[in-house]
């Protein structure tokens, strides 16, 4: 519990030291708005050691200068924020800056002092720890030694991994409060400036130059709170090394502590006292505050009600109540932690002679139950108490940032009693932490005990796992379904379970009838090739629609036979009908244009067609989706609806031969009939083109630049080679034979005629830049 309280203080510190908001301090001069003091003073780096006994003089010394400058302050004007004077506002201002400055060197001494005793005992405790040789005298109850040892050492590795995230959290505190001193070195040096360059007016000289103090002020300020900040991580520090001498020591301690010790009635009767003992302090506390709680209820008044007004007079009552309850809820609390302490020893001397695994497997379970409880609470416990400790904190920095001119004597009651409440939860996670030890203790003797040391061990642990798990998760229920069940030849409505095994028999049932229901489905599509003479594909697709129904009679017969009734689609919930409703439709729509496909067949397996924009070759007709596979080799997925919604050009329908042209632009005044006696040559050369209809070339238009020329053949659409293969070989062909018989093929040019019959007129003309020039 000690670290739930260091954990709190350093939060705290960090929050505390933030710079205030003190919006109304800023200057009022627009040239000071980004100005800020210079300092020669500089923090302490992070990687050097503070010496308290050095620095305590010297806070001590600018504690007294800065007590004696604001003793010497005169009184403000008004007590007002909004004041009209400047004058008095940066006297305000000023006496706010020094009273904050000494409560930071007041908190920077008692910083000191702790690090300098805490730097002592972490001495002490790293000499006790290499220094120690064994124990004076054994134990009387060397188990309990030991076990304390081992309770020891897990809380301390516990604050270890708490502590070292604070340290980092204070590295990037302190890196914030550098950057800011580190510009109002450059802010001062520019209020530096602006006081030398008002001397000709001295009422602005004197105005800067007030300005300029707050500055200073505000800059020592800052210089106080890092070295603040840098006394604390140093203090955590030596809290950490301190911490890591005590597990040294725990841990000599436990290496020369007796091995293989047994658990006695006389650890037991020990352990019993020592809880007895905790008991009844706890008891007495709790006395206590009962007593206290009803000597309260016969108050007149709460402490700080004298000058509140009732509002806060009930708002301070009410954080009393809430602190009493949650002290007596804490107190509580541990007296049952206790108590599970005790049953858990009582569990360890029950089973510490127990060498049946089945038998063991009783504690596990009991000991993973506790665990998990414990879980809970304490994270439903430490989610309380962060959300007071940021309400303190709160309450700390509103209370710095708007009260500084005196304490809110309400505020400090309620911070007070929210801090008693932090510690009632801390208190409740120290025994909760303090239990769940006991619990990992407890379930580590087991482990050490029932380890598997031979093959033996193994199969039986395996054996043992196997079965619990499996007896668990098979009779696990799932849900209730409402049906009807007879009872002693009586029809009546109830709950069926759906447990696992149901489950699990159903998918069975469906898994070995889906593999004979495919079989019987190709069965089905071989006989109707074979025997009845049906196409392949249209076969193909019977098949599907086959196993569908199939896989649906199936899904009925296993619900029936396991008695998983069918109102468990009801069960589901209208949503949910709903929903499947909307998603069903699309795929209804695809099996019933499917049916449409199959039926009307406007295409097979192997033709071309063209929908949507895709072009490719059928492969596949799907119950629900057809597969295209286009000249690109990608293959895509086409729901069914498709087809029946959108025009499907189908290529190879009734034929698979398909015209292609070859368009060809010649050079004018190339001798025509040869050209075409060339390309119809070369069509009939190629061994794609089909010889009926026979190759036809058309003397298509006089363009521009060329003769243009078309050469129409008939190939057929063959998988293996595509008709754009044929083009380019016809082209090929076509500009190698023209070449040979020097026929020119054309391209764009122009020609350009000039009139020779008179001598041409240059002029050179000028721009109106040029122009102007010349005429300057």
């Amino acid at each position: 519990m000690n670290l739930n309280f260091n954990i709190i203080r350093i939060l705290l510190s960090l929050l505390l030291l933030l710079p205030p908001a003190l919006a109304w301090a800023a200057p009022g001069s627009a040239l000071l708005k980004g100005i800020m003091q210079k300092s020669s003073a500089k923090p302490v780096s992070a990687s050097s050691e503070i010496n308290p006994t050095a620095l305590l003089e010297e806070i001590k010394l600018k504690l007294a200068a800065t007590g004696a400058e604001l003793a010497a302050m005169p009184t403000e004007a008004t007590d007002s924020i909004t004041v009209e004077l400047s004058e008095n506002k940066g006297i305000f201002v000023r006496r706010a800056y020094l009273k904050q400055l000494v409560f930071a060197y007041q908190s920077i001494l008692s910083r000191l002092n702790n690090l300098q005793s805490r730097k002592q005992h972490r001495l002490e405790l790293e000499n006790q720890a290499a220094n120690w040789s064994g124990f004076s005298a054994p134990s009387p109850h060397p188990f309990l030694q030991a076990d304390n040892l081992k309770e020891s050492i897990a809380s301390l590795n516990n604050r270890i991994d708490e502590l070292e995230p604070l340290i980092t959290m204070t590295d990037q505190a302190e890196a914030q409060l550098a950057k800011t001193i580190e510009n109002s070195t450059v802010k001062l040096r520019q209020a530096d400036e602006a006081v030398e360059q008002a001397k000709t007016s001295p009422d602005l000289q004197a105005r800067l130059d007030r300005e300029r103090g707050l500055l200073t002020l505000q800059n020592q300020l800052d210089l106080a709170r890092i070295l603040a900040l840098q006394i604390e991580k140093q203090s955590t520090h030596e809290e950490l090394l301190e911490i890591r001498a005590k597990l040294q020591l725990a841990n000599k301690q436990l290496s020369m502590s007796p091995e293989q010790v047994g658990l006695t009635q006389s650890d037991i009767d020990q352990a019993h006292k020592n809880l007895d003992s905790e008991s009844q302090h706890i008891i007495a506390e709790l006395k206590q505050e009962v007593s206290a709680l009803d000597f309260d209820h016969k108050a007149e008044q709460p402490d700080a009600s004298g000058a509140a007004t009732p509002a806060q007079v009930d708002q301070i009552r009410q954080a009393q109540q809430d602190n009493t309850d949650i002290k007596l809820q804490a107190l509580n609390r541990i007296l049952l932690y206790l108590q599970m302490q005790r049953d858990i020893w009582d569990l360890r001397w029950a089973f510490a002679k127990v060498t049946d695994r089945e038998k063991a497997g009783e504690a596990y379970e009991k000991i993973t139950r506790n665990q998990a409880v414990l879980t809970m609470i304490r994270d439903y416990i430490n989610r309380q108490r962060h959300r007071l400790l940021v309400l303190v904190t709160d309450q700390s920095v509103n209370q710095r940032d708007t009260a500084m001119d005196g304490s809110d004597a309400v505020s400090d009651k309620i911070k007070n009693l929210d801090l008693d409440q932090i510690v009632s939860y801390s208190r409740m996670l120290g025994a909760i932490e303090s239990t769940q030890n006991l619990l990992d203790r407890s379930k580590q003797e087991l482990d050490a005990r029932f380890a598997v040391k031979s093959f033996s061990d193994y199969l039986m642990q395996a054996w043992l796992t196997a079965r619990d798990v499996t007896a668990q998760v098979w009779q696990f229920e799932l849900l209730a379904v409402q049906d009807n069940i007879e009872v002693n030849g009586q029809i009546i409505s109830g709950k069926r379970s759906v447990t696992v095994d149901k489950v699990s028999t159903a998918l069975a049932i469906l898994i070995v009838g889906y593999w004979l229901a495919v079989r019987l489905a190709r069965l089905v599509e071989g006989l109707s090739v074979t025997r009845l003479g049906m196409d392949a594909s249209l076969a193909r697709i019977a098949r599907r629609w086959i196993l569908f129904i199939e896989v649906i009679l199936l899904v009925v017969l296993s619900m029936l036979v396991v008695r998983i009734p069918l109102t468990i689609f009801a069960f589901m919930g209208g949503a949910l009908a709903i929903g499947a409703g909307f998603g069903m439709q699309n795929m209804l729509k695809n099996l019933i244009s499917g049916l449409m496909l199959l039926f009307e067949r406007p295409f097979r397996p192997g033709d071309v067609v063209e929908v949507g924009g895709i072009r490719g070759r059928v492969t596949d007709i799907g119950v629900r989706s057809s597969h295209i596979i286009d000249s690109n080799g990608i293959e895509t997925l086409i729901p069914n609806s498709t087809f029946i919604e959108q025009n499907v050009t189908n290529w190879t329908l009734s034929s698979k031969s398909v015209r292609i042209v070859i368009n060809i632009g010649i050079a004018y005044g190339s001798p025509l009939k040869e050209v075409s006696r060339l390309l119809l040559e070369i069509a009939n050369r190629h061994g794609m083109v089909l010889k009926e209809p026979a190759p036809q070339v058309l003397f298509e238009d006089f363009a521009s630049d060329s003769l243009l020329f078309g050469l129409y053949v008939w190939v057929e659409i063959n998988p293996d080679v595509s008709w754009k293969t044929i083009a380019s070989d016809l082209r090929y062909m076509i500009n190698k034979t023209l070449a040979e018989h020097d026929i020119v093929i054309a391209f764009p040019q122009r020609d350009i005629h000039l009139n020779s019959s008179r001598p041409l007129e240059v002029r050179v003309l000028a721009d109106a830049a040029d122009t102007g020039n010349a005429k300057d």
